[in-house]
């Protein structure tokens, strides 16, 4: 039965390829209105013709295409004159790595069929992960639900952070795993150097060095205190070459982007209803609102761009004072919007991956949602009950990755809780694992055999 088992994760691989990439060419063919803020960029790179969001291209593509012609790891954003932006390296370096491999600038869809290539080893990282938490109908499961989601297929066509993010996730959970069920200080590196690398394509996880230094005292004591100073330090110094790039570069302490108080302003203000405008577009609308006016009119000029003498990261420290001097005076209110928008980040149909698996109508994909979403928790809640090990691991980084994202607020494709979808995968396929393994059991004990039931020891040597 495990030669089954390989034969339906392999059908699962090939299956989710197929899907990426028919999705990617029809991505490709879609004719998109062009957006007038393009003109203030004053070089077009050689992907031009490709219809990307203006902001995503210019921070992370165009980074890539300038440092592989010469002239710097800069992105073309930065020549809008609309302040000095800093985005998380990672993805342009993989899209540079793709150029220096095919030793020129290659076409969108050649970075896109990369990112395919990597969702590929997702979808076995997957397995391996349900495989370890509840044996081969677990992993068979998981590799299924991860090949055929709309969520995952979605974000391949996209040459931004999502896509990789996933597989990053995906790769350090399946690490910290292998760690858990053998805590040794080596494990602990391989764990902690992907999380550092997974911090440099986003910014989300910075924090689960700390939660499993934590896990690995309370669970070996003196003994976990090599892997507990591993979790602590090694994510910090895979990031420290790019902090001090920044110091020497720009002179400001940026540890991966130069954002981050903004994107915290506009998701936790007092103006916010969390409730009634759960996503980001909607929440910004009134920006006179949501935008102090004298922050605005001092940091930006009658056209609305940075004034020269200003960087993104000046703006954002601002926004930042503003955000903490929020949560202090008004804290209720906080606690309210971040109870929301953390249910919100599970509760919510983001419905606009759909279009990239035709199998999954609205009735269907609001089906498959849900299923995902109660037999996800379903299995967290099994899993923490038993205290299998495995899933006490993968609801560390859960927690986390829930907690941190409350913070912020909700795009209507889901692009900023797409990995929690992730977790939730692995949860259901652990419940229906341990669901059928007890019904076999029960079974076995009356002397009963059920055919509708797999022969699930089988399948776990």
């Amino acid at each position: 039965m495990k030669r089954l088992c390989v034969v339906l994760v392999s059908l699962a691989v090939v299956t989710g390829v197929v899907l990426r990439l028919a999705w990617c060419e029809q991505r490709n063919a879609a004719s998109s209105r062009r957006v007038s803020w393009r003109s203030l960029v004053l070089w077009e790179p050689a992907n031009e013709k490709f219809p990307f969001l203006h902001d995503e291209y210019l921070y992370y593509v165009s980074t890539a295409v300038n440092a592989f012609k010469g002239d710097g790891f800069f992105p073309d954003y930065n020549r809008a004159r609309d302040g000095v932006y800093v985005p998380p390296p990672l993805q342009s370096l993989f899209t540079l790595a793709v150029y220096r491999l095919h030793g020129r600038v290659v076409s969108p869809p050649v970075l896109q069929r990369w990112q395919v290539a990597l969702a590929a080893v997702m979808i076995l990282v997957s397995a391996e992960i349900g495989r370890r938490c509840a044996g081969n109908v677990a992993a068979v499961l998981a590799a299924w639900l991860v090949a055929v989601s709309p969520h995952f297929v979605y974000w391949t066509a996209f040459l931004q952070t999502e896509a990789n993010y996933l597989f990053g996730v995906a790769l350090v959970m399946l690490l910290l795993l292998r760690w858990w069920q053998r805590p040794e200080a080596v494990r602990a590196a391989s764990a902690a150097l992907a999380l550092g690398l997974l911090n440099l394509q986003r910014v989300n996880g910075l924090l689960l060095g700390p939660v499993f230094a934590v896990a690995a005292l309370v669970r070996g004591g003196r003994r976990g205190a090599a892997s507990a100073a591993t979790f602590l330090l090694l994510p910090l110094l895979v990031l420290l070459p790019w902090f001090v790039r920044n110091l020497l570069v720009y002179g400001e302490p940026i540890l991966v982007n130069s954002n981050a108080g903004v994107h915290l302003h506009m998701s936790n203000n007092l103006q916010l209803d969390a409730g009634a405008t759960p996503y980001l577009d909607a929440a910004i609308t009134n920006k006179d609102v949501v935008f102090p006016h004298e922050i605005e009119s001092w940091y930006r000029n009658s056209l609305g761009r940075l004034r020269r003498k200003f960087t993104y990261y000046d703006y954002s420290q601002r926004y930042q004072r503003v955000f903490l001097a929020y949560v202090r005076e008004h804290p209720l209110h906080f606690l309210r919007n971040y109870a929301i928008k953390f249910w919100n980040q599970l509760a919510l149909v983001q419905d606009a991956p759909r279009q990239s698996v035709r199998l999954f109508g609205s009735w269907l994909f609001l089906v498959y949602d849900r299923v995902l979403l109660l037999g996800g928790l379903l299995g967290l809640g099994l899993g923490l009950l038993r205290r299998r090990g495995e899933i006490v691991a993968l609801a560390l980084g859960f927690g986390l990755q829930l907690a941190v994202g409350a913070l912020g607020i909700l795009e209507r494709d889901g692009r900023y809780n797409a990995h929690l979808k992730l977790y939730l995968v692995w949860f259901l396929a652990y419940a229906v694992a341990e669901v059928l393994r007890s019904r076999r059991e029960q079974l076995t004990q009356h002397g009963v055999q059920d055919p509708a039931v797999p022969e699930v020891r089988d399948l776990d040597r």
